[in-house]
């Protein structure tokens, strides 16, 4: 069977270029008022100004759509959780067990950060994670970007560190932060938000670090 040939183009002229970042732009904030699966391509088209044809002249479906706000949402999440970690924790990581617990004060704080970047993309782009192997994939290279840094911030902490794998330790240093953000902040009792992030750190540095006290 053949398979069919798309019909979006990529845009080149100027004009056309700021087109596409309209549909983009107006992807971005519908999909964070209203959710991504509860949008059609007419509200997108509606939204950017422009007819429902000329959608389809940059974007042969609506998940293309999705593709794109996704790739922006990592790509913002990831430069703010690395630009944070690398301004909090500096280039002197490893002077002492302090630092390696403000590492995970400031990961925890720019995860929560990266999440109110676009909070119905981030919660849509779970489902899509499970749904869509493209989209899975890509969450899969973006995660490995932030653990291959973990990784490599963790080996300087090492004389404090009590667990024998590292990579281990990054992989669920990571994935429990992320996890359990992801359930605090979409929990309706803001006033439990603080507190559980403090205990998160806690939680955390117990596992990770050894006892000096």
């Amino acid at each position: 069977m053949t398979a069919l040939k798309s019909k979006a183009r990529i845009p080149v002229q100027k004009r056309s270029i700021e087109t596409k970042d309209k549909i983009l732009n107006a992807a971005w904030e519908l999909s964070a008022e209203k959710g991504y699966f509860k949008i059609t391509t007419h509200h997108l088209a509606q939204r950017a100004g422009v007819a429902t044809g000329s959608f389809y002249g940059y974007f042969n479906n609506k998940k293309e759509v999705a593709i794109e706000l996704i790739k922006r949402f990592y790509k913002e999440a990831s430069e703010k959780v690395l630009h944070n970690i690398q301004m909090d924790v500096g280039d002197n990581v490893s002077e002492s067990l302090d630092n390696g617990k403000k590492l995970v004060r400031s990961l925890i704080r720019s995860l929560k950060e990266a999440h109110e970047i676009n909070p119905m993309i981030h919660q849509d782009a779970q489902a899509l994670i499970l749904l869509d192997e493209e989209v899975g994939k890509m969450n899969r290279e973006e995660e490995k970007k932030i653990i291959e840094f973990l990784i490599h911030l963790l080996q300087k902490y090492k004389q404090f560190i009590r667990v024998n794998n590292i990579e281990a330790a990054a992989t669920m240093l990571f994935w429990i932060s992320t996890e359990m953000i992801h359930r605090i902040m979409n929990d309706k009792e803001g006033d439990k938000e603080e507190r559980l992030l403090r205990e998160l750190e806690d939680i955390i540095c117990s596992y990770l670090f050894i006892d000096v006290s």
